[in-house]
């Protein structure tokens, strides 16, 4: 484990010396729905690191497994840690990605990109940073010690509630969210499917690093995006079987019949923007 590390950093060390340094990083539980049964509430942690001009919102699991998996000796490790962990019997210390998407903000060039996995595939689009419409209220909170005011707007088919903090001067937040007087610290959307709740903020000097195996991602843009990861969740089996020319390719349930719907329809759980349909 030592000699991973090790390597790790060493990677890590070559890209930061060309990446901005960030400001702020804030520690997110971003809540979603189970596509399966479109009930069970899931989180996964993400952080925000940001300064003025740049930021990246990502799962530091998911970005762990893909800095390993972006180099011959990292892709061996995580074969001998996941080998060691199911001869073991201990499944949950597999190295598993956490959330799959991030999100790269650049104020300067007033552009994003959102990177994502969808099934066996990964997109990337770049889109201009939003001119967001929010509504100021009259409501204040409490989150993390810092004194917030409530905002609501609309975006992409979902009207979000946010939590905002004068206090601290960077006007950015989880996932796309920014356009408000300060650091955004909660948001959750109607319905509470989707939620985004900060869990610890602090000065760092952290470099904001480029994403690993970006080439290994597809050109889109956010409406084809969402169309194919709808069309992945509608069948699964049936978009690797086309994408990738495989046949046969099946999951059978416990009584021997094929299972084509793994995942609830859009009208049960559907995505963080639902203005593609």
């Amino acid at each position: 484990m030592n000699r991973i590390i090790t390597f790790i950093t060493t990677c890590l060390v070559a890209i930061a010396a060309s990446a901005q340094t960030a400001d702020i990083e804030v520690s997110y539980v971003a809540h979603k729905p189970n596509f399966m049964d479109g009930k069970t509430d899931l989180t996964n942690q993400y952080i925000l690191l940001a300064n003025t001009s740049e930021s990246k919102f990502f799962s530091p699991i998911t970005e762990y497994i893909d800095s390993m998996n972006s180099t011959p000796e990292g892709k061996a490790k995580l074969r001998e840690m996941s080998r060691a962990a199911y001869t073991s019997g201990k499944l949950d210390e597999m190295p598993k990605p956490d959330g799959t998407y991030y999100v790269v903000k650049s104020f300067t060039g007033g552009k994003l990109k959102h990177y994502d996995k969808v099934g066996l595939e990964n997109f990337v689009y770049e889109e201009p940073i939003s001119q967001w419409n929010w509504e100021i209220g009259d409501s204040t909170k409490v989150v993390l010690g810092y004194e917030c005011m409530m905002a609501t707007t609309d975006y992409h088919g979902r009207k979000w509630t946010a939590w905002v903090a004068p206090e601290i001067p960077v006007q950015n937040g989880p996932w796309k969210l920014d356009g408000l007087p300060g650091l955004i610290l909660e948001a959750k959307a109607e319905g509470g499917q989707y939620s985004f709740i900060a869990t610890g903020i602090q000065q760092t000097a952290k470099p904001i690093t480029p994403i690993y195996l970006a080439d290994n991602y597809e050109e889109a843009t956010r409406i084809n995006y969402l169309k194919s990861k709808r069309a992945f969740m509608d069948n699964p089996l049936g978009r690797i079987n086309a994408k990738f020319g495989s046949k046969g390719v099946t999951v059978k349930s416990g009584n021997g019949d094929d299972i084509k719907n793994l995942y609830v329809p859009a009208s049960v759980a559907d995505f963080l923007e639902t203005d593609y349909h």
